[in-house]
Order: C-alpha cells, then sequence, then structure tokens
C-alpha cells in the first residue's frame, strides 16, 4: 500500500536534507538551516539554506543572518530551498524586491512499473570503482558548459562537492557509457528506503537516442534492488525533462520553490 502524499513528501523532504547535509556542515538558526561545503563556496547546492522559516517582519534581519556563515567560506549568493519550510507566499514579491528569483521545481516519483525499455548499447559504470571520476569530471563539465554560469572552476567544484559526498558514502555516481565512449552521467542517493535519482544528464552529441531514459531506468532498478520502497527524482517545472520522466512512469508528487539571489 502506497503511503499518504503528506508522509511521501516528509520521507522526499528529509532524504533531501540528507542528500545536502552529507559531507557539509550544518548550522541551526532561528530562521533556518545553513548548510556549507567550505572547499566549494561557489556552488549553489553546496552553500545553502533549508527549513527556511520566514516572515515579512524581521526579513532582512533573517535574511542577513543567513547570509552571514555562507558569505564567511566566501559564498556570494543565497539560495533558498524550500521543501519542508515555512514561508508564507505573500513573501515571494519582497523577495523579489531584494534581488531573489523563484525556480519551481516538482519532486516526481514512481509508484508503479517503468513504463519505456531502455536503449541497447547503454552500459553504466560506477565512479570510482568501474570508471575513474576523470570521465565523471568531463561529462559534467561538457554538459555543465551549457549553462549560463559556467565557468571551468565551478564545474570542479561541483565535481569536488559530490566527490566529497560519495566518499562519505552518502550517494553514487555513474556515468554511462555507449561504444566505449562516455555519454551521460547519473547519481543516486538512498536515505531510509528512499532513493533520489539526481544529475541526469546526457552529452550534446548523444541526445534522443534514448540515454537519459536508460540513465534513469537501470538507476531506478539499482535503488529498488538496494531495498528502496520510494524513488523520486526532482526537476524544473518548466523544462523538458518531466515530459520524459512521465513517459517512464513518474509523476509530480510536490512542488516547491528555489529562490535564488545570484552573487554580487
Amino acid at each position: 500500500m502506497l503511503a499518504s502524499a503528506s508522509s511521501v513528501a516528509d520521507r522526499i523532504s528529509l532524504a533531501e536534507d540528507a542528500l545536502a547535509e552529507a559531507g557539509a556542515e550544518v548550522l541551526p538558526t532561528r530562521y533556518g538551516r545553513v548548510i556549507r561545503q567550505a572547499a566549494f563556496p561557489h556552488v549553489y547546492d553546496a552553500n545553502l539554506v533549508r527549513r527556511a522559516r520566514l516572515r515579512e517582519v524581521e526579513l532582512d534581519e533573517a535574511l542577513d543572518l543567513l547570509a552571514q556563515p555562507l558569505r564567511a567560506v566566501g559564498a556570494r549568493h543565497l539560495q533558498l530551498t524550500l521543501d519542508g519550510a515555512d514561508v508564507p507566499e505573500s513573501l515571494a514579491p519582497l523577495l523579489r524586491r531584494r534581488g531573489f528569483v523563484r525556480d519551481r521545481l516538482l519532486a516526481m516519483t514512481l509508484d508503479g512499473p517503468l513504463l519505456k525499455p531502455r536503449a541497447p548499447g547503454v552500459t553504466l559504470k560506477r565512479v570510482p570503482d568501474e570508471a575513474p571520476w576523470d570521465a565523471f569530471a568531463f561529462a559534467m563539465d561538457r554538459m555543465n558548459r551549457e549553462e549560463a554560469w559556467y565557468a571551468p572552476s565551478v564545474s570542479m567544484e561541483i565535481v569536488g562537492s559530490m566527490r566529497a559526498k560519495s566518499e562519505r558514502g552518502a550517494l553514487d555516481v555513474f556515468v554511462a557509457e555507449r561504444d566505449r565512449r562516455v555519454v551521460g552521467t547519473v547519481g543516486l542517493a538512498i536515505h531510509r528506503g528512499v532513493a533520489s535519482i539526481f544529475s541526469v544528464g546526457t552529452l550534446p552529441d548523444a541526445r534522443r537516442r534514448g540515454v537519459g531514459r536508460t540513465l534513469v531506468i537501470d538507476t531506478v532498478e539499482r535503488a529498488q534492488a538496494a531495498g528502496a520502497d520510494l524513488v523520486y527524482l526532482v526537476a524544473r517545472a518548466e523544462d523538458s525533462p518531466k515530459d520524459m520522466y512521465r513517459k517512464l512512469g513518474f509523476h509530480a508528487e510536490l512542488g516547491f520553490d528555489v529562490w535564488l539571489r545570484l552573487p554580487r
């Protein structure tokens, strides 16, 4: 029997806490939990606030208090990830006035069989046992070049943050190969029976050939074989990957916002 929607949302949020906090310093404050990785200050998802508690009264004080420990390690952005948070919608215009932009995300869960077959010839290799970190870094860098924020040093920091979490046993990352060429990446984290699939990406010259769906299918099967009874991934509400996930059998379980104030 499936768990209720609220308990599924709670389990997903706790799994997101565990993934964010792995290999990081966690600083509880009265306005939220500041999570930072001092070695990777430019990585938004490595230096962020979770479970924020914000109100119009004291909003500026709260934002400044949350930003201080991030500035102390060289992070010049401020990211508020609001699953599990207590932030009223009425604050949206106030955050915009303070330079924040909102990204709407969907946590999508799989509660039935996968609906599409894998593509032939695509093989997942676990890093670092079956493929080196250099292969993962190469693939991530090639995909990150499409992002507006791209810089080689930031791309390396992203890989470094994930490697630090992997070396603590919090997650596994994989590269996908076809014809002995790296064509994609995917990550898997399992926390108390909840499996998070993340960093699903295909190199530009390998797209539209079933690589992305194969990454997800193989990772789902690995998660279920490891005993996970809830599998989810997070997609942007406005981006096309969510449509691929729906065709595989995922559905939107919960929507939440990320508010980001860019470096200044």
